[in-house]
């Protein structure tokens, strides 16, 4: 068996967060907070003339990538997320350097050694500090705690317009979490966050299918572990051995519905490096601390919708987060759809 490494570090929730709403509440153009009347991130769209069952937003992302020995997931769904955003704006993207990240996420919590990072610190880092190309920093696990090269630090004015933002709110129950997480999903905008990690995690199925089941009672706590979530499948049920912790039944009854999760432990796990996690562990508080972040250029290019209309998702274009103060910024009258939903069953 592969020694597969997690490094999640969980982080309290502060009433101070920023959600993607609160992004655009800021804006100073008249128009854009006129239609945040309309923005439907905090609940899913539901009318007969829309399926919104299943999302997947794979063909955006970069290769995956493979952990090893070092407890830098966190710092690897980041990049990851960085990544997918250029990708889908311009179509192509830099291979960034994940071990930078790790080293200066670990600074800012004042951290020594192979500690694991948590995701605020890891979204902190990446404003403050950028990340440079991963050839300046490869990934060289032995070179984990040295200090990279001053001009490494040279990229933190292409992050500086980063905007963060989280989504499980601690205002929010566990049930409107998932909704707002399955929104942004469909609005295009992938999501990390950490998950509490059993030993049904490392079992042969698990890893050849991708497919993390519940825990059953008694099964061993392992630790924690960040992934990104790139989309869901309302109809996807995953088997486990004791469904009695949810349920109160001691029959082997299936998770139903799950989150498309990137992982980072290479293609030779999951589904060509991803996998399925249950709501079951959003709703019942095992996957938390759910970050992700936007640009505004990366808004500018039109790809993402965040404001919804007559069963579209249109476009609407957040300008800083908690990190700053907004900026003026004029939107088109007519935007055009970015996201049409449609009844075909697209599982």
């Amino acid at each position: 068996m592969p020694n597969f490494r997690m490094g999640w570090l969980p982080d309290r929730p502060d009433f101070r967060d920023y959600s993607p709403e609160k992004i655009i509440e800021n804006s100073k153009n008249k128009e854009r907070i006129r239609l945040e009347k309309e923005i439907l991130l905090h609940r899913r769209l539901q009318t007969e003339v829309q399926d919104n069952s299943h999302v997947d937003l794979r063909e955006w992302c970069s290769p995956i990538e493979e952990q090893g020995n070092l407890k830098s997931c966190t710092a690897i769904a980041g990049v990851a997320l960085v990544e997918y955003f250029e990708r889908k704006v311009r179509g192509e993207y830099i291979d960034a350097s994940s071990l930078f990240l790790y080293k200066v996420a670990r600074k800012l919590m004042k951290l020594t050694g192979d500690s694991g990072v948590s995701t605020r610190f890891t979204m902190k880092a990446m404003a403050l500090f950028g990340i440079p190309p991963e050839e300046y920093w490869p990934y060289e696990i032995e070179n984990f705690d040295e200090e990279p090269p001053a001009f490494c630090y040279a990229y933190a004015q292409n992050y500086q317009a980063i905007q963060y933002f989280r989504l499980d709110l601690p205002q929010l129950s566990k049930e409107q979490a998932l909704v707002k997480i399955k929104d942004v999903l469909a609005a295009g905008i992938p999501a990390m966050f950490g998950f509490t990690t059993y030993s049904s995690l490392l079992n042969k199925k698990t890893v050849k299918t991708g497919k993390i089941p519940y825990p059953s009672i008694g099964e061993k706590m392992l630790g924690g572990h960040a992934v990104v979530a790139v989309g869901y499948d309302d109809n996807k049920s995953i088997d486990h051995a004791n469904y009695k912790s949810i349920n109160d039944s001691d029959e082997n009854f299936p998770t139903q519905g799950a989150l498309l999760i990137r992982n980072c432990w290479g293609e030779d796990w999951g589904e060509d490096g991803y996998g399925w996690l249950p709501y079951e562990y959003v709703l019942q508080g095992l996957a938390t601390d759910w970050w992700s972040l936007l640009k505004n250029e990366w808004i500018d290019e039109r790809q993402f919708g965040l404001i919804a209309k007559d069963g579209v998702f249109l476009n609407g274009s957040p300008d800083r987060n908690s990190q700053g103060d907004p900026n003026e910024h004029t939107q088109e009258k007519d935007p055009q759809p970015l996201i049409k939903i449609s009844r075909k069953n697209q599982g």
